[in-house]
């Protein structure tokens, strides 16, 4: 008897509509982005971007390059916390030793501003009067915080516990809360620390046994 070969997965094909992903974004960004233009949930994406069996965790770099048509590499440049762990910007080893511009300490910020508004690094140069070499390195080497994803590692911001306790009121579970969090609310925040401010919140509802 010959047993049937196992169905090999179907490769992720690219979304119809593609973003170049901007200097210095982070992957939350990126994603929103993408799900945006191609009219898809956020939340639907991020889960899709993880596969099973993690749903919840940091979408995977190879098929966040797959469903985006680019390289992993060009990802791992462009994105700030592509190569980190969730939620925090990946280390850099090629700091500079001295300010790029002594003279004009804001510059690497307007840089960046400018970089996550799509322009070139061509483009930068010729707006701030700077080398390509000096663009580069200013946007490589700067680590902002995440804009338009407020995170904590150790709890949750503030400004949720309003709508987190909304959600509750309604008898909704801390994954329902996730999902609407990103969709509704824009904000992505850790999966199990969501899931234990839940228990915290409401013991009754998950004791003895705990389902989400």
């Amino acid at each position: 008897m010959t047993l049937p070969l196992p169905e090999l997965p179907r490769p992720l094909a690219p979304l119809p509509v593609q973003l170049r992903p901007c200097a210095g974004e982070i992957t939350d960004s990126y994603i929103r982005r993408l799900a945006h233009t191609n009219h898809l949930k956020r939340s639907y994406l991020h889960c899709f971007l993880n596969g099973p069996p993690f749903w919840f965790g940091k979408p995977q770099l190879d098929r966040l390059a797959a469903v985006s048509g680019r390289s992993e590499e060009s990802l791992d440049r462009a994105l700030a916390d592509a190569s980190s762990p969730r939620g925090r910007m990946k280390p850099n080893p090629r700091t500079p030793r001295t300010e790029l511009f002594p003279d004009q300490p804001h510059l690497p910020l307007l840089i960046y501003i400018d970089a996550r508004r799509g322009r070139t690094i061509q483009d930068l140069a010729l707006r701030h009067q700077v080398p390509r070499r000096l663009v580069r390195l200013a946007l490589d080497t700067m680590q902002p915080p995440p804009r338009g994803v407020e995170r904590s590692h150790s709890h949750l911001d503030s400004d949720l516990m309003e709508p987190i306790q909304a959600m509750l009121d309604q008898g909704l579970g801390p994954k329902q809360i996730w999902l609407n969090l990103m969709d509704d609310h824009d904000v992505s925040v850790s999966y199990s620390l969501l899931r234990h401010y839940v228990r915290l919140r409401c013991p009754q509802r998950y004791a003895p046994t705990w389902q989400s």
